[in-house]
């Protein structure tokens, strides 16, 4: 499993400028087309900030990818790459058909205490033509 960070268009994935208590959002776009991504890369999306609850995620698939493929956002620990929960944040969300879609079943917003996480996607499959957007939404507790 390859950790990557090469595929980001748009916002970034830090939340510097997020003031004591503020809601964020971020979002990112994951464009195939351009980058292709291979089956089993963990595409890293944020690091998750000491004091933050990340309290979910949205999906929307602006360009189809032309055969079956999903995917999962969850939380994996910065010093191993391993899932903590691959599909916290959305699980299986369809790829193949143009949609915006929250997780049918949202999880709990998670609190994260220390800097030990990130948020990363992981499709079902290599990926080559799908252009999909993914926007976290949170709460940084502290500065």
């Amino acid at each position: 499993m390859a950790v990557d960070t090469t595929y980001l268009k748009g916002e970034g994935n830090s939340l510097n400028n997020v003031c004591l208590g503020n809601a964020f959002t971020k979002s990112f776009v994951i464009d195939a087309a351009v980058n292709a991504i291979t089956n089993a890369d963990v595409l890293k999306l944020m690091t998750i900030p000491a004091d933050t609850v990340i309290e979910g995620a949205v999906c929307n698939v602006i360009t189809a990818e032309g055969s079956a493929l999903t995917v999962n956002v969850g939380d994996y620990t910065i010093a191993t790459d391993i899932a903590i929960d691959a599909d916290n944040f959305l699980g299986a969300i369809d790829c193949n058909a143009v949609a915006k879609t929250l997780d049918a079943a949202p999880v709990t917003a998670a609190y994260y205490g220390a800097k030990t996480a990130y948020v990363g996607a992981l499709f079902s499959a290599a990926v080559a033509a799908a252009k999909v957007e993914i926007i976290i939404y949170g709460r940084k507790l502290t500065v």
